[in-house]
């Protein structure tokens, strides 16, 4: 990736983090890209949004942000839920992992 390109993802993720109502980082080892997609969609449905960050930029984009203490959860495959509401994130990815338990 350019050194533009990560300025650019870094100043977006630091815009969405400065911004969010919520933010839930989550692990998704294992899931498959049809999982993806339907997390994806609960999520849009729900007014929130998923997305998968390089851990390293995610980090560098928390800095200056009132959820700079949550950097060091991001290790291994995390994807980044956030909503302008304060629940709906969480609530999704909540029902999510229950729905999906054993996959």
């Amino acid at each position: 990736m350019e050194k533009a390109k990560k300025t650019e993802v870094v100043e977006d993720l630091n815009g969405l983090f400065a911004k969010a109502g919520s933010v839930v980082v989550a692990h998704y080892a294992g899931m498959t890209v049809a999982q993806m997609s339907d997390l994806r969609t609960r999520m849009n449905a729900a007014g929130a949004s998923f997305r998968v960050s390089k851990n390293r930029l995610a980090v560098r984009a928390l800095k200056g942000t009132a959820i700079e203490g949550i950097a060091n959860l991001f290790k291994g495959p995390t994807g980044i839920a956030y909503s302008d509401d304060p629940v709906a994130a969480s609530k999704v990815a909540v029902a999510y992992a229950k729905d999906n338990e054993n996959s």
